[in-house]
């Protein structure tokens, strides 16, 4: 069976009802990912997060860097995986697009160049700072995702690689693709599920993160998907907003899942600045604060090879 959103299978004829609401035959269909596309054999983990700017490629890097600490490579290269399928606001240089996020986990699983280039890692660059789907239509109408150019990440990766990590864009929901405006887009949560490996969802620490962690996890799930964990970034814990005190704990509570790790940092509005000096994140200089906390989780534990979900 095709991946598909949410779980959402079958013809427009489908009915869904999860107990808070139902989607009739009026509910828009949802457009599959190609069936075909590769599900790896080596273990690995999908990072996500509650929304965009929340620190989901600091979080990816911090995992790789564990991995390739505790990993038998040494200070050499690596045969770690990394992969960011999709990226947005990428700068232009003579190359072409280039996305820092893939230059930053390149460097933090000190990936080896001879089994691909920062192509190979982003296979699919927009410049616009827009979700995926919205960027494709503004750059260029008409044109579709080449899925095949992640495919042959996946598979090049899977060859080569003893593990992987593959960070989302946006949060779980974010469109990634829309050939038709009578079928529901493809999202985040239906790359997720074609690739089938646990999630790591990557949330803020401050008032508000409650309800949105809660969203992402119950998407993670109705989705069939397996929850590893969260990751709280952006703690402070002096911080005036006493829900720093006890978001923690409710979120474990109401999620009935782990607190992976808590990194510090500081919240904003337009998202979590990796450190409480705020000092700019650097994948060249890793803080030991941010490597400790990330420590308080065996990530390779968590890493498991593709599930195939129907």
């Amino acid at each position: 069976m095709f991946p598909v959103l949410l779980g959402i299978t079958g013809s427009c004829s489908t009915i869904w009802n999860n107990g808070s609401f139902t989607l009739t035959q009026d509910t828009l269909c949802v457009m599959p990912i190609p069936p075909d596309l590769h599900r790896p054999a080596t273990p690995g983990l999908f990072i996500t997060g509650t929304d965009t700017n929340v620190g989901k490629t600091v979080v990816a890097c911090l995992i790789a860097d564990q991995w390739r600490r505790h990993g038998s490579t040494g200070a050499g290269l690596s045969t770690l995986g990394v992969l960011k399928p999709f990226a947005t606001g990428c700068r232009r240089d003579r190359e072409g697009l280039v996305s820092p996020d893939a230059e930053q986990l390149a460097h933090a699983a000190h990936f080896d160049p001879d089994i691909g280039d920062l192509d190979l890692i982003t296979p699919i660059r927009f410049r616009a700072p827009l979700t995926p789907a919205a960027a494709v239509e503004h750059e260029s109408p008409g044109a579709s995702i080449d899925w095949p150019a992640i495919d042959r990440s996946l598979r090049r990766l899977d060859d080569r690689c003893d593990q992987i990590i593959v960070e989302g864009v946006g949060g779980i929901l974010a469109p990634l693709e829309q050939l038709d405006r009578n079928h529901a887009p493809i999202t985040v949560v239906d790359l997720a599920r074609a690739i089938g490996y646990p999630i790591v969802v990557v949330s803020r620490a401050g008032l508000g993160t409650l309800n949105h962690t809660a969203l992402t996890c119950q998407a993670v799930r109705n989705a069939g998907l397996s929850l590893a964990g969260v990751v709280i970034n952006g703690y402070e814990p002096d911080a005036v907003d006493l829900s720093f005190q006890t978001n923690r704990q409710w979120i474990a509570r109401q999620n009935r899942t782990r607190i992976l790790a808590t990194l510090p940092g500081r919240s904003t509005a337009t998202g979590v600045e990796s450190r409480l000096d705020s000092q700019p994140w650097d994948v060249r200089s890793i803080p030991s604060d941010l490597r400790a906390a990330i420590d308080a989780t065996d990530f390779s534990s968590l890493a498991r090879p593709s599930k195939r979900l129907s």
